[in-house]
This record gives C-alpha cells, sequence and structure tokens, in this order.
C-alpha cells in the first residue's frame, strides 16, 4: 500500500474503525486495542493510506481532534463516514422535511473539522409516501446540506445500497441514486457489497458516474470479507477504478472470516492482491 496519491500506483486503502459496530475495527487484535488512535497507529505502520468510521459521529469531540492530530502526524486521509448512524440515533429521511438542515448537519460537519477532513455519507431511507416526492424532496435537502458542508471544506456523497442490507432503502439501483446525487451536487459512494447484493455491475457503474464518484468501498461476499474469500470478481472493478484514474481511498469494509492476528494478517495480503 502506499500513501501516495498515484492513479498508476498501488490502490491507496483505508482501514475501518468500525463498521456497524465501533468496537470491532479491522486490525483489533494486531493493534491490540480497539482504541480509535491505536487503531490509526497500527494502520500507519501497515502501510494504510488513510481510514473511515461509520461511527465516528459516536465519539467524543475530544477522541474525534485526536483521531485528526494522529491522520495528521502519519500523513493519513479520512475517509467517508455516516451522517445517521443506524441502530443508534433515530433515523435520518432526506426525503422528509427538515426544518433546521443547519441544525441536521451541526454534529457531521463539526466531526469533519475536528478530524481534518472526510466524507459524510448520506444513505437515502424510506419514510412512507410516494417514492418520487421523497426522491425530489431527498435531492433538495442535500442540495441544502452540500451548501453548508461547501462553506465548511466538507465533502458530501450519497451511497447506493441495498435494501438486502439496508431494508429501508428508498432507492437501490445505481442509476437512481446517481440521479439524486446529480440532482443535489453531490458525490457518489459506491460499495461492493451492495452492487453484488442488487446484482448491479461496479466496474460498470464506476466508469459511468466518475465524474461524481467520491468514495469506493470494498468487501467480498458473503459476510462481508476479504477479496477472495467470497465470489465477488474484483479484477474488473480494480480495472475500472484504472481507467478514471481514481486517485481516492479504497475503503475497506471487510472483516477477515475469523478473528485473530493472523486472519488480519491474511486481510491485509488480499487487500494489498488488489494492486
Amino acid at each position: 500500500m502506499s500513501a501516495g496519491p498515484k492513479a498508476d500506483g498501488p490502490m491507496r486503502i483505508a482501514a475501518h474503525l468500525g463498521i456497524a459496530d465501533p468496537d470491532a475495527p479491522l486490525l483489533a487484535a494486531t493493534a491490540g486495542s480497539v482504541d480509535p488512535v491505536a487503531q490509526i497507529y497500527c494502520a500507519a505502520g501497515l502501510g494504510f493510506a488513510g481510514i473511515t468510521d461509520n461511527g465516528l459521529k459516536t465519539r467524543a469531540p475530544e477522541v474525534q481532534r485526536r483521531m485528526g492530530a494522529a491522520l495528521r502526524s502519519h500523513g493519513m486521509e479520512m475517509g467517508s463516514f455516516t451522517h445517521n448512524v443506524q441502530g443508534m440515533e433515530p433515523s435520518f429521511f432526506w426525503g422528509a422535511p427538515v426544518a433546521d438542515m443547519e441544525m441536521a448537519m451541526s454534529e457531521s460537519l463539526a466531526a469533519a473539522e475536528r478530524m481534518g477532513g472526510g466524507c459524510i455519507n448520506a444513505i437515502l431511507l424510506d419514510c412512507g409516501g410516494p417514492q418520487g416526492d421523497q426522491v425530489a424532496r431527498a435531492s433538495e435537502n442535500l442540495a441544502a446540506a452540500a451548501r453548508l458542508a461547501g462553506e465548511r471544506g466538507v465533502a458530501l456523497a450519497v451511497e447506493a445500497v441495498s435494501r438486502a442490507r439496508v431494508s429501508l432503502a428508498l432507492v437501490e439501483r445505481v442509476a437512481d441514486v446517481a440521479a439524486v446525487a446529480r440532482a443535489a451536487g453531490v458525490g457518489l459512494i459506491l460499495d461492493s457489497c451492495h452492487c453484488h447484493c442488487v446484482g448491479e455491475d461496479m466496474a460498470a457503474a464506476i466508469v459511468a458516474h466518475a465524474d461524481i464518484l467520491s468514495a469506493v468501498q470494498m468487501a467480498d461476499m458473503p459476510d462481508r470479507v476479504q477479496p477472495g474469500a467470497g465470489v465477488i470478481d474484483f479484477a474488473p472493478i480494480i480495472a475500472a477504478l484504472r481507467t478514471i484514474g481514481w486517485r481516492g481511498l479504497v475503503e475497506a469494509e471487510l472483516m477477515p472470516k475469523m478473528p485473530g492476528i493472523k486472519e488480519e494478517a491474511e486481510a491485509v495480503a488480499a487487500l494489498r492482491a488488489l494492486g
């Protein structure tokens, strides 16, 4: 792995600090601690270029500041983090009226500022009512949120998720999610797990939406394991990233099949083998 942003060099991989559980990071055994700063130091030592943290908003402001300082000290990059931490806070519906967008975005924007960057991941959930109305309102809400994020130099993107993994997903086809993103002027996040569940050609989607692609997430299926431990063919996906000259992080949203230092080392090796 390399910390350099060269599109023709090794992929710049980000280690996760927790996918659904902030106490279950990728390198728990290797670091000997689930503390996020310890995880960042461990990831830096293994050559990761950055981190991604779905549970970032659940962490105390002082912890976020220490995480940001640790990233900067190692020349690492903050990847994506979710605006709505599912299961930890009430569902946020972009397709519903939002009375105070500045208040709604305040914690996410503050977290990004403490981290020194990052991409806020917005997921479209179904709050009931006509889908078309929700999609239109989501575009308007996201555009308003994007203006606030832009004022602070923070990126905002919508992730294409599958109903198999996120039961309340409003729309699950990449083209539909990309249409919302384009209308709102925000980015698009593609995840190999969700693309697989919907039957999407992720490689084709990468090329088709290269102009708005904000984050790329990798996991083999089933069970979000390391590349090569499941059924997904990653060669076309990596080739597509090469084709578009992807210079961003490739976020490893996966866990080894079994816990342990050896198993985590095998997962890291599988990530390096992506190219």
